[in-house]
């Protein structure tokens, strides 16, 4: 269900030792994913990771296996290195994107005289 990780993640919070390792494989792929993007666009001036995932995790991001699986690219690692990370704090900035989208598009549709 919808609920799944919040459940493991308050499990992780109480000190449940599956649910932590569930937390650290995940913000693990997080980081990796991440790192795939970095080297994929290169944004020197940041990398912005938005939505509710990262602000609800972002200690764990701190000191977690994060950073180390962003940065373990090999040869390339060093390129990572020169991007950073930001977390973008507002949860909803996807919803907002796509809502200003829609207004410019229905502005475009319907002039105002």
């Amino acid at each position: 269900g919808d609920q799944q990780g919040r459940e493991i993640a308050v499990g992780a919070n109480a000190g449940d030792e599956l649910c932590n390792q569930t937390m650290d494989i995940m913000i693990s792929a997080f980081g990796a994913e991440a790192g795939v993007v970095g080297l994929k666009f290169l944004p020197f001036g940041g990398l912005y990771i938005g939505g509710g995932l990262a602000p609800k995790n972002l200690e764990r991001m701190r000191t977690g296996a994060f950073f180390e699986a962003f940065h373990d690219k090999g040869r390339v690692s060093k390129v990572l290195s020169q991007i950073p990370v930001k977390v973008v704090m507002a949860e909803n900035v996807g919803t907002r994107g796509a809502h200003l989208v829609a207004f410019r598009l229905f502005r475009e549709e319907m002039p105002v005289n």
